[in-house]
């Protein structure tokens, strides 16, 4: 591992916030990638805001740098980078600038670009690649123009809340771009015919997410959910459909972990139904609370739906997680959800936004052990098949390598760069 870091350069990774609890397909990305023997540099554009974070983030190797945002105290290491950019290759920090002034926002971008494109050269990264198509790929893009070719990895909301000719631009100038899902590729390729976009499911770690003893069928089995509180989640539709179970008779409980700006909704719907003490919303919690909940539940339910501002989901991380573990799992068929589940072979499909028909497939699974077991069984099956980490990453890694072997371009070390304080 030690003498393959030695003959390569490390790849940058660009995201908006680093570590992010919610964000663990980034965290497995970044794991799988050092396994496989890619050096990394993680840039952020914001600190974490979870007072939380996954034990797994210990395990990264790659060292963290956090881009300063374009104020007073941060004026001198700004100037200073784009002063050395200016002088070492003026003709790409025209192009940069000509660039940024075309679009909304783009001075701003422009001054944080000028520093990431700085520090890469300088440290003789010649490749970087971003997370979401939306802001960081904007930077990323103007990173590009000023010398550091980018590639991007798409997921959902920063697809669907896009104006299409904002990706289109992006798509075309990226080296390559891969999305989570054939959905999104299909999506993409319709917006940018040409550009190279290809399907890299998001992957597990198999290992670590597996079953340890036998799902809590007994005494109020457990129906689990996991993921932001938020209106492409579907969860107001659980917990109708947890309603129309207590009607029922069925005894059960449900917790809801995540945690967004749907709380408050979903909390008074919850006491509004009669359902305190039944159903829960859990908050946040780290990935061993997380895998410990999927170790006592019954059922998995991700009731994915199409926000009203377009959002909606690829494959969501925790319904790949879920079925690893063994879980029966219910889900929608929305976006890239039936990629993975495939109605009563690795799960249970139904229409978004149909609690009565939700609550249905709930009650078949709680009634049915073996039924549970068999959809249980054969959803980590096409997990371990299709979504493993390690072996989804080897495309990744390969268009990576390929960067690599780009024309070298020297460090940023000329005598004017030094004259102007930056070596």
């Amino acid at each position: 591992m030690a003498e393959m870091h030695a003959q390569r350069r490390p790849v940058g990774l660009l995201v908006k916030i680093y570590p992010k609890l919610s964000e663990t397909f980034i965290l497995e990305e970044i794991l799988g990638l050092e396994r496989l023997g890619e050096e990394l540099h993680i840039f952020a554009m914001q600190a974490p805001t979870d007072a939380i974070h996954h034990d797994a983030v210990s395990q990264v190797e790659a060292p963290v740098t956090y881009i300063p945002e374009a104020t007073v105290g941060n004026a001198w290491s700004l100037v200073m980078a784009h002063l050395g950019l200016m002088l070492y290759r003026p003709g790409r920090y025209l192009s940069g600038i000509r660039a940024a002034l075309s679009r909304r926002g783009g001075l701003a971008d422009f001054v944080r670009a000028g520093w990431l494109a700085h520090n890469l050269l300088r440290k003789g990264i010649r490749h970087l690649h971003t997370h979401f198509i939306s802001r960081p790929a904007d930077i990323a893009e103007l990173v590009a123009k000023l010398g550091v070719p980018f590639s991007i990895s798409a997921h959902a909301k920063d697809i669907y809340l896009s104006d299409p000719q904002d990706l289109q631009r992006k798509l075309k100038a990226a080296r390559f771009t891969v999305t989570c899902t054939e959905y999104n590729r299909e999506t993409l390729a319709r917006i940018a015919p040409g550009a190279d976009i290809q399907r890299m499911y998001h992957g597990v770690d198999a290992h670590r997410f597996c079953r340890e003893h036998d799902h809590d069928t007994c005494a109020q089995p457990l129906i689990l959910a996991v993921g932001r509180l938020r209106e492409k989640k579907g969860f107001d539709t659980l917990i109708e459909a947890c309603r129309r179970l207590a009607l029922r008779g069925l005894d059960f409980r449900c917790e809801i972990v995540g945690y967004g700006e749907e709380y408050a909704r979903l909390q008074q719907q919850i006491e509004r139904e009669g359902l305190l003490g039944r159903v829960r919303l859990a908050g946040k919690l780290p990935r061993e609370g997380v895998i410990e909940r999927y170790n006592r539940a019954a059922v998995f339910v991700q009731p994915s739906r199409i926000g009203q501002d377009g959002d909606r989901d690829g494959i969501p991380n925790v319904l790949l997680e879920a079925m690893a573990m063994e879980l029966p799992v219910v889900s929608t068929r929305v976006s890239g959800i039936p990629e993975v589940v495939r109605h009563e072979q690795t799960g249970l499909l139904i229409d978004p936004d149909r609690p009565a028909d939700l609550a249905e497939a709930i009650a078949r699974l709680m009634a049915d052990a073996p039924l549970r077991a068999r959809l249980g069984q054969a959803g980590r099956e096409a997990v371990q098949t299709h979504f493993d980490n390690d072996r989804n990453l080897k495309l990744l890694r390969s268009h990576l390598e390929n960067a690599h072997d780009c024309p070298r371009r020297a460090p940023l070390e000329t005598a004017a760069h030094r004259s102007a304080g930056l070596s």
